[in-house]
């Protein structure tokens, strides 16, 4: 059996409980026409993530969300350390046993 197609009303009501669960995740009907069944998950900034189904349950798509956020929080982190590895590479501060010094005249 087909899902019904989610209308601006369900929209309303799924991003309010998502608010109600404390996520800031949330919904939008999709521009896709191929996807018309399907919801656009989004992020606090609006910003599209992922589609899914339309009788997908409120507190999934908060699962959902806080599964992308925690991943990307571990990417970015990741990110960063590996940047600062490398430039503490090339510039030998990781090897250097004293301080810089501060008078560099």
């Amino acid at each position: 059996m087909d899902s019904p197609i989610p209308d601006a009303a369900y929209v309303r009501r799924f991003n309010a409980r998502l608010a109600e669960l404390n996520s800031s995740a949330r919904v939008a009907l999709t521009r896709r026409d191929a996807h018309s069944g399907l919801l656009e998950l989004r992020d606090e900034e609006e910003n599209f993530l992922e589609l899914i189904p339309g009788d997908a349950s409120p507190d999934m798509a908060a699962i959902a969300f806080r599964l992308y956020a925690r991943g990307y929080n571990l990417g970015v982190r990741g990110g960063e350390e590996a940047a600062f590895g490398k430039l503490r590479h090339l510039i030998g501060a990781a090897n250097a046993s004293t301080p810089f010094p501060m008078d560099l005249r």
